[in-house]
């Protein structure tokens, strides 16, 4: 199997947000679904994503979740899934069969929930570069609030640069 690891310039460059960066303060929920309104699909990456979009009413096409919050275990988030695929992907890389499904999960009956047996952080860039064009990925920025990437060509080829930059090992 191939994994893809990410070396520590890239994760530097990775701090950033892709996307528009959603504060957590009062006006956060109306922020968020008047931006993915016109989602075509829409992902979540992470467990606090998920249940704040659940919170809301708001169920993502496809979920990817690790049952961890800033490494530390925690409850799983409600079921809202018809699929349910279950992945290893550990911390700082990106698995093959991570990879394999996401794609999966975009022909899947949705929503779909991927459960990552390690780290879902890195998957944020997976569900980029193999989401249609239209498509928001959402994923959260650790004490600042939630991330909303509008794909489109410019933050897929930043993101696929990333990819192809990170150390490709078989394990």
């Amino acid at each position: 199997m191939h994994v893809w690891i990410l070396n520590e310039n890239l994760a530097q460059e990775l701090k950033k947000p892709l996307g528009l960066l959603i504060k957590n303060d009062s006006y956060k929920v109306q922020r968020v679904l008047s931006r993915i309104r016109d989602c075509k699909l829409l992902v979540s990456v992470g467990d606090a994503t998920l249940d704040f979009l659940l919170s809301i009413n708001i169920v993502p096409d496809i979920q990817i979740v690790d049952i961890k919050e800033k490494r530390l275990p925690r409850n799983v988030p409600k079921p809202a899934h018809k699929v349910e695929f279950h992945v290893s992907n550990p911390r700082g890389c990106i698995t093959e069969e991570s990879i394999e499904a996401f794609k999966a999960s975009l022909c899947s009956n949705k929503p779909v929930r991927i459960l990552v047996d390690g780290e879902e952080d890195l998957l944020a860039l997976v569900a980029i570069i193999f989401s249609p064009k239209g498509s928001c990925v959402l994923y959260g920025q650790p004490d600042e609030g939630l991330v909303i990437v509008d794909v489109e060509e410019r933050v897929k080829e930043f993101c696929e640069k990333i990819f192809s930059s990170m150390t490709l090992s078989k394990r």
